[in-house]
């Protein structure tokens, strides 16, 4: 076959995008947005039921006891991180352990710090016991080989700890032993400390006029009673049997953490699901998009093509050529889409998780991997498909016939 010296079939493909700019970049945007679309839309929920699955470990609890009228302000603090000070006594505390169907019980407190220098909003400090935990001690042994001494501070995966590996609350410097790894939950912008530690915090908030809880107070409150039933219970029989304890233990506020999982996890089902429709959508939209730009494509070139085919080119050679073209196409868009998924998706994961207000944890290296291989292959699969679908039509008439239309 006869063509002009600079040009072969293999270097067609190339000239022939070079030289329709419009048309290259037409198709090249519409492969960018299905892969930026299906990247950025996966890898959303891919975070999000990484972070739900940590929300359902990290909670560790079948019922909380909390103050009477805090049972909203304790929901809050596991959800959306809203920091707070509330607190019974440690004789409510004990009184609750010993109710039917307490398998286990650990006490926590809850202190609201002032904004922190470490950070951008208050901190929600955390005293529990490490003789009854079953909540934190767990989380904090994979990472944190020792006890938290008293004065000494765990901090979670938002919190900043200066060069010094320490953090500064209500205008003390307090040493930092560990910081945990990310949960994608509200514990991440939390400090956990010891419960023998909770009067030296209180004294400390006295000494910038912000005193968290009367001096007297400091030894013995309580914000919570986190409860693990025992075989056969359900956490609302357990509750009922608390309120008959003492009359006035029906004002207590009850919070189940499986509830607050099952309405997080309708929520995350919600979202994950409006956003499918919306992929979904986008990608019909592009296929129609991709072939309609093919169509108008082809009927431009019947006068190339079917010159093609006079110089002795096969329809199998014709088709590699438009293959080749779709692959250089979809590879480059289906690049850039992911590309600019991942400026905007992983610099703003933060962001992101408060905005929604769901538990939000970055997947792991492979799973991201694995999607970006997957995004790219799924926009250069329907790209090329499309382009073979419009082929089929061109191919079937005679070289001369196509060549007479093209006229």
């Amino acid at each position: 076959m006869i063509m002009e010296s600079h040009i072969t079939l293999r270097s067609l493909p190339g000239e022939n995008l070079r030289r329709k700019p419009l048309r290259t970049a037409a198709l090249g945007i519409v492969v960018m947005l299905l892969s930026l679309a299906l990247f950025a839309g996966s890898l959303l929920s891919l975070n999000l039921d990484n972070g739900m699955r940590s929300m359902e470990r990290r909670l560790g609890a079948d019922l909380m006891v909390v103050p009477q009228n805090s049972a909203q302000q304790a929901e809050a603090l596991l959800t959306s991180g809203s920091p707070g000070t509330f607190y019974f006594t440690r004789d409510v505390a004990s009184a609750i352990a010993k109710a039917d169907g307490v398998a286990q019980s650990t006490e926590q407190v809850y202190i609201s710090s002032l904004a922190a220098s470490c950070c951008s909003s208050k901190l929600q400090i955390i005293g529990y016991d490490p003789g009854t935990d079953f909540v934190i001690q767990p989380w904090l042994s994979s990472q944190f080989d020792g006890n938290v001494k008293n004065g000494q501070i765990v901090a979670g995966a938002g919190v900043n700890v200066s060069a010094d590996g320490t953090i500064e609350l209500y205008g003390r410097s307090w040493p930092v032993v560990a910081q945990l790894a990310s949960t994608g939950t509200s514990l991440d912008n939390s400090v956990f400390i010891n419960r023998a530690t909770v009067p030296q915090m209180v004294e400390a908030s006295a000494q910038v006029s912000h005193r968290v809880m009367p001096a007297e107070y400091a030894n013995k409150a309580v914000s919570a009673v986190l409860i693990k039933v025992a075989d056969g219970y359900d956490p609302h029989i357990v509750a009922k049997s608390i309120t008959k304890l003492d009359p006035s233990y029906g004002k207590l506020g009850f919070v189940y953490p499986g509830g607050i999982t099952a309405s997080t996890k309708a929520s995350l089902g919600s979202l994950v699901g409006y956003t499918a429709v919306f992929i979904a959508v986008l990608w019909a939209m592009g296929v129609i998009v991709l072939l309609a730009v093919f169509i108008a494509s082809v009927n431009e070139r019947k006068r190339e093509f079917a010159s093609l085919r006079i110089m002795g080119a096969t329809r199998r050679m014709l088709r590699g050529v438009i293959v080749r073209e779709a692959v250089i196409i979809s590879l480059a868009g289906s690049v850039v889409g992911v590309a600019l998924a991942s400026l905007i998706v992983f610099p703003f994961s933060s962001l992101i998780g408060r905005q929604l207000q769901l538990p939000y944890l970055q997947t792991s290296p492979l799973n991201v991997i694995g999607l970006v291989v997957v995004s790219i292959a799924c926009s250069v699969i329907v790209c090329v498909a499309a382009s073979m679908m419009v082929m089929r039509k061109l191919a079937r008439p005679e070289a001369y016939l196509t060549l007479r239309e093209g006229q």
